[in-house]
């Protein structure tokens, strides 16, 4: 299967589960953490949608394969992760969830995880096959979603 195709029907599962999480709130969260907590997630949600737009911002029109690109993208998000467009989404979901106070919705988001993770697998069997050695050793020195540390 091509990433494309399957990251495209976890694109809709995202978007699908925004109502979902915002319409069930059971068990409720209230008292005096639920206002905290809703603003946070706010602010989760809307600094990781501007994250994804920049990200976003630096493909090509289209881009569902790798030769779509130029180049390996090495800069800007891409020199800490190799897929910060999905952290991003990863992030939001959660910020959705917490803004508006639904466990469901934090449950559902988690369940996504392996779909997100399955998505990037893929996604690197191609970009491997596409740019070899260089994406080899772009993965050797940056995280998956998230940077780790180098131990040297």
């Amino acid at each position: 299967m091509e990433s494309w195709l399957l990251r495209r029907a976890v694109f809709i599962l995202f978007i699908a589960l925004i109502p979902f999480s915002c319409a069930i709130h059971y068990p409720v969260v209230a008292g005096r953490v639920a206002g905290p907590l809703s603003w946070f997630g706010f602010f989760m949600f809307v600094l990781s949608l501007a994250f994804a737009f920049y990200v976003h911002s630096m493909f090509p029109r289209s881009h569902k394969r790798p030769g779509d690109f130029e180049r390996l993208l090495t800069d800007g998000p891409y020199r800490y992760v190799r897929h910060p467009f999905y952290a991003a989404f990863i992030v939001m979901g959660f910020g959705v969830a917490l803004w508006c106070l639904s466990i469901p919705g934090l449950i559902a988001y988690t369940l996504m995880l392996p779909l997100w993770e399955k998505v990037a697998k893929i996604e690197e069997r191609e970009l491997l096959n596409y740019w070899g050695d260089r994406y080899r050793e772009f993965m050797e020195v940056r995280g998956r979603f998230f940077p780790r540390r180098i131990s040297k």
